[in-house]
């Protein structure tokens, strides 16, 4: 990692610092992971990046998927994609733009992908004061 300055306004900085607080980082490591995922939704603009109990992960934009999951559809799908985005309720196009993602940076996907694999008793470790629904 390479150091960088910036400016930003004071109430910035403070909302940064709870926020840093809330998730048990810095503000320095913080800010460097919110400029990082600004660049990547830039280049894919596809993409987003939510908070998951596991920590942050890539989304396809404007559905509750994420990307690993879309990667994880088409390898049982046997690389079929047409069959994954039916199976996925997602246009191909937005499909398509999860596994470039994915081919771009695939050491975050097979980290969100274990994560995503990771037994429900963990999670409930991760986020204490809350309970997640078990089927």
């Amino acid at each position: 990692m390479l150091p960088i300055s910036l400016r930003i306004p004071r109430e910035v900085k403070a909302q940064l610092q709870k926020i840093a607080r809330r998730f048990g980082t810095n503000p320095s490591t913080l800010g460097a992971d919110y400029v990082t995922e600004g660049v990547r939704t830039t280049l894919h603009p596809s993409i987003e990046f939510r908070q998951t109990p596991a920590g942050r992960m890539a989304y396809v934009r404007g559905v509750r998927l994420a990307v690993w999951l879309v990667v994880e559809t088409v390898e049982d799908c046997g690389g079929d994609v047409e069959r994954a985005a039916k199976l996925l309720r997602l246009p191909q196009l937005l499909l398509k733009a999860a596994l470039v993602y994915a081919k771009a940076f695939p050491e975050e996907i097979a980290a969100d992908r274990d994560a995503g694999h990771r037994p429900i008793e963990e999670l409930d470790a991760l986020v204490p004061n809350h309970s997640f629904l078990r089927v």
